[in-house]
């Protein structure tokens, strides 16, 4: 056996230190079966090495049998150095072996190693048979080595070989998968005879580039030749026509391959049934599948009739699907949670989160995202909480979109802490992750960091503009609001209509007229299509300024109304006590075929109410229930209540407040005591009162209207009383704050506050209104409301005949009532005051709302 050993070595060194030969001494020369047999128990290199030794010294490696199986060991222990020296060393030209390895070190994955034998072939000069080339550019194409193949079809140019068609189609498959249609297009044009083999190939090429025209023409000139498509051919095919939405031509390919009878399974079924889903010919798709038994659709199909059921929100249909699989990939696990989401079923996506964590499947980045998504949408921060816990326990790179859903959830839970610490982690910081870290500051509450945290934004998208905007809106900012809003127009960042939305929305809350009309003229002059939603928010800014004209005349110009445009006009209508004007428009929206929601109801109720309709406001609301089957909310009962109040109903109203299916709430009640203040009903005030209180203790609204009808009955112990128990349990009355816009520029009036630049000259303007006045006044105890204050300094400030407008954050009082419908009379002004509950337009000593409110 020394011999053996020093035989081996020139080649390769095999170590047989302290273990046992293979073969015993007393066996002289194995049969090659016995060898075959031999090898298979051996498992590494060192057990190899004495079988390996006795091949060499009997010259058993020259068996063509004997030597494939070693070559099959070698590789398959990744001992190709080994394999290499064995053919280098023993068998030099001999192209059958040198092809052998090759073989296998394709069917064992490793591609990139025929390089490297086709190079030492070459050296060796080895004979490029057919065969070899056939390895060759099989091993080219899987490793996209396109040069090399382009020097491998040089060989089998100069070699003769170019004329075989198998090899042609297999270097057809190589330029192909490299995306060398030129070279593609030569090879089948010089093709004197072509297979289907050659037709598919050609056709795959121009559909993998993306020419799927071409492709299908192509179909037709492959008929013309005279070569039968096979299910290869429609799999391409097919696939052109799902990326074209191709439906028509798709189905006739289909009824092609049912009328050839082509076998439809496998990647064919997928094809035709992804090419339905696509199309949004779900149906077909149902079809297809329901003539495969459930254990003969693989996942691939499964996976996309569940997306497809769940894009076309047949969610029902995707999750009995769903229902019936006995093996669910985390494909299918994820098309479901998201299509729960998706279609707003928040709490299902979540409970099939946890079903799939309790079959022990974890999620991947799309999973996680949506649940905590989901998370947010029902504010379950809890387990959105879990849910972190869970990426950090596996070790999961938080980044990108992921990062950004946990940012969002921290976020909007108001926990700026922990979305910051996940900021600063962030290895990459998308503008996605700035502006839901700039929506948790938002949140927070605290303008200042806002804003800080916005000017350090890198590169702000129209989302961080709309995110501050909104913000500022939403905090009555309007002055920051419009100054954020032109330095963005000197930004690259183009308003959207969004952005001109939240504008006209902060127009709307704090009365700044010419605000809102500039905004529509800059619609106008950029050309901004004024869809529903932007209709709408121009219609509601207009109507809550008491500008029902302007708003009607917007209201005519659209082709397309949807229900919101209606409802705001209507709403417009009934905010300005316009209440057959609001009835006229529910009727024509009726005509028309719009079906009202619960919010037109809300309008049209509200318009009954301040016109005093009550056969119609009853009509309505059960018109409301029985014909469009809208349960009533809490709105809608306060409307009757309120309109029962106005007529002076008011035991009827008490009636119809214990009949109510659902709680009455702070606003009934106040609705109540309000009408019992009106009509000097003390009793039932009280009544109202105590049940007010006993859901909301401290509001000083109900003390301070309750106060007002003891002072008006004459109970001047129980107003006394009643502001002492205010005073006691420590709540203080919201004081009035009015806004009035002038020339652009936003006012601001507190009760009581001259701080106003021109404060001298509102309180000397005060005196002699009250001077003139003298006779009509009221106790001096309302004389310095913000909204007098306001009105004074619209008088001062403007010109004679322009309307004043204000907006107030309480209620007027009757003092106030009674003041602006004198000064309307005697200066010959226009007042139009929007309290918190309604619109009062004053006019030649009259008020639109009839003296009830």
């Amino acid at each position: 056996m020394a011999v053996a050993s020093s035989a081996v070595s020139p080649y390769v060194s095999l170590s047989t230190s302290n273990r046992k030969p293979i073969i015993p001494q007393s066996i002289s020369v194995p049969r090659p079966n016995c060898i075959v047999s031999l090898l298979k128990s051996c498992s590494n290199i060192r057990e190899f090495s004495s079988l390996h030794a006795h091949l060499i010294t009997t010259n058993l490696i020259k068996d063509y049998q004997i030597t494939n199986n070693v070559l099959h060991f070698l590789i398959t222990i990744n001992q190709l150095d080994c394999a290499y020296q064995i053919c280098i060393y023993n068998f030099g030209p001999e192209t059958l072996i040198w092809n052998t390895l090759i073989e296998n070190q394709l069917k064992e994955g490793y591609p990139k190693e025929v390089s490297k034998t086709y190079y030492q072939m070459v050296i060796q000069g080895v004979l490029l048979n057919l065969s070899t080339f056939h390895f060759l550019v099989h091993a080219c194409s899987r490793n996209f080595a396109l040069q090399q193949g382009i020097e491998v079809h040089g060989r089998i140019l100069k070699s003769g070989l170019a004329v075989n068609k198998s090899l042609t189609n297999n270097l057809m498959g190589m330029y192909s998968r490299c995306g060398k249609l030129k070279e593609v297009c030569q090879l089948f044009e010089k093709m004197s005879q072509r297979d289907v083999i050659s037709w598919n190939t050609m056709i795959s090429c121009y559909v993998s580039l993306g020419l799927y025209m071409e492709a299908l023409h192509l179909f037709d000139e492959m008929i013309i030749d005279g070569v039968k498509p096979d299910e290869i051919t429609m799999v391409s095919l097919v696939s052109a026509c799902t990326k074209l939405r191709n439906i028509e031509m798709g189905k006739k390919f289909h009824v092609y391959i049912e009328d050839n009878n082509l076998q439809i399974d496998g990647r064919l079924l997928n094809c035709l049934a992804n090419m339905y889903v696509k199309c949004s010919k779900i149906e077909e798709a149902h079809r297809l599948f329901t003539r495969c038994h459930i254990s003969e659709v693989d996942v691939v199909l499964l996976t996309t009739l569940v997306s497809g059921y769940v894009k076309t929100n047949m969610i029902d249909e995707a999750r009995r699907l769903f229902d019936q699989m006995a093996k669910r990939n985390l494909i299918l696990w994820t098309a479901m949670i998201s299509g729960y989401a998706q279609y707003g079923a928040y709490y299902e996506s979540l409970d099939l989160f946890r079903q799939m964590r309790f079959e022990n499947v974890l999620p991947d980045e799309i999973a996680l995202v949506t649940a905590l998504s989901a998370c947010v949408h029902v504010e379950d921060f809890r387990f959105g909480r879990a849910i972190h816990g869970l990426i950090l326990r596996y070790r999961m790179i938080v980044d990108g979109f992921l990062g950004n859903a946990l940012l969002d959830l921290y976020g909007k839970c108001e926990k700026l802490h922990k979305a910051r610490i996940i900021f600063e982690q962030l290895p990459c910081k998308s503008v996605v992750s700035w502006n839901s870290m700039l929506d948790g500051f938002c949140r927070n509450g605290d303008v200042n960091k806002a804003r800080n945290f916005f000017n350090n934004i890198p590169e702000k998208d129209i989302v961080s503009w709309n995110t501050m905007i909104k913000f500022y809106v939403k905090h009555d900012l309007l002055r920051e609001s419009f100054e954020l809003f032109q330095e963005m127009q000197s930004s690259n960042v183009k308003p959207d209509k969004i952005t001109l939305i939240s504008l006209l929305s902060s127009c709307a809350k704090v009365g700044a007229l010419n605000h809102g009309i500039w905004l529509h003229v800059y619609v106008e002059k950029n050309e901004i299509v004024i869809d529903n939603m932007m209709a709408t928010a121009l219609i509601d800014m207009y109507g809550k300024l008491g500008c029902t004209d302007m708003a009607y005349e917007l209201f005519c110009e659209l082709t397309e109304k949807n229900v919101f445009v209606w409802t705001a006009m209507i709403a417009a209508y009934a905010m300005e006590g316009h209440a057959h004007k609001a009835i006229h428009i529910y009727s024509e929206m009726e005509e028309v075929g719009i079906k009202p929601d619960y919010v037109t109801f809300i309008a049209l109720l509200s318009a009954c109410n301040h016109g005093g309709l009550v056969n119609e406001g009853y009509k309505y609301f059960e018109k409301m229930k029985s014909l469009y089957k809208i349960s009533p909310k809490i709105q809608h009962y306060g409307c009757i209540v309120d309109l029962l109040g106005r007529t002076g109903r008011l035991e009827e109203a008490v009636k119809f407040i214990e009949t109510m299916p659902i709680k009455a709430d702070v606003s009934i009640w106040s609705s109540l005591m309000r009408a019992c203040g009106n009509y000097n009903n003390v009793e039932l005030a009280e009544f109202a009162f105590k049940h007010l209180i006993e859901i909301d203790p401290i509001n000083d609204g109900a003390y301070v209207l309750i106060s007002n009808i003891y002072a008006n009955a004459g109970r001047w112990d129980d107003v006394s009383s009643t502001r002492m128990k205010l005073h006691d349990i420590g709540v203080r009355k919201q004081p009035g704050l009015s806004l009035m816009e002038q020339y652009g520029v936003l006012h601001e009036f507190t009760a009581g506050s001259f701080s106003n630049p021109k404060s001298e000259e509102i309180r000397f303007m005060l005196e002699e209104i009250e001077r003139r006045l003298l006779k009509q006044t009221r106790p001096e105890n309302s004389s310095r409301h913000s909204e007098r204050l306001a009105v004074t300094f619209g008088l001062i400030n403007s010109h004679g005949n322009s309307t004043i407008r204000v907006v107030n954050n309480v209620r007027i009082c009757e003092d106030c009532h009674l003041f602006m419908k004198l000064i309307s009379k005697v200066y010959g002004r226009e007042i139009a005051i929007r309290d918190n509950y309604r619109f009062h337009k004053f006019k030649d000593g009259y008020c639109s709302c009839k003296d009830y409110w």
